[in-house]
């Protein structure tokens, strides 16, 4: 990892509300919302990896709201030609899961963007924590991105959900 992108991870305090959305998807996909084994060592990033998977997601999936393609405030999926940012995070997740990434390192993270709410997917690497947004192209680390991060879903378990504390270069 080039100097310029200073490994930088997002620090968790304690559990928090899930968004309702995630409960309903949980509910429909339970093998996506269970336990998981949390590896003591981090795997590397592999940037091209989240870079392509980023571009092509983005690509793949045109941007319309819930209410205007279900006729609800919130309705996510992983599977879907047209979407709003959970909608693309989850087909992140659900394609780096086919790359051999864990499920503890791909976590689903709410932000607040320009004042408005944004979910996107956070990698968790030993390189640091990348966002993978559906507003923009290039993967960054979160140091490097002009959000206020909220709450992300706990490594261990994907049904639970820990406020996000800040940030830190220690891990």
């Amino acid at each position: 990892v080039p100097a310029a992108h200073a490994a930088t991870w997002l620090t968790t305090g304690s559990e928090t509300s899930r968004p309702f959305g995630h409960v309903e998807y949980c509910s429909k996909q339970p093998r996506e919302c269970g336990k998981h084994t949390v590896s003591k060592s981090l795997a590397a990033s592999k940037m091209s990896v989240l870079q392509s998977v980023n571009s092509s997601v983005n690509r793949a999936i045109k941007p319309v709201s819930d209410i205007r393609q279900f006729g609800k405030p919130e309705y996510w999926t992983s599977n879907t030609k047209a979407g709003d940012c959970e909608d693309f995070a989850l087909a992140k997740r659900a394609a780096l899961k086919r790359r051999g990434f864990r499920a503890s390192d791909l976590l689903l993270t709410m932000a607040y963007k320009g004042g408005q709410a944004h979910t996107v997917l956070v990698v968790r690497t030993r390189d640091g924590d990348f966002v993978l947004d559906n507003l923009v192209d290039k993967v960054l680390p979160v140091n490097r991105v002009a959000m206020s991060f909220v709450k992300i879903q706990a490594p261990s378990n994907g049904a639970r959900w820990l406020r996000v504390t800040g940030k830190t270069s220690k891990r």
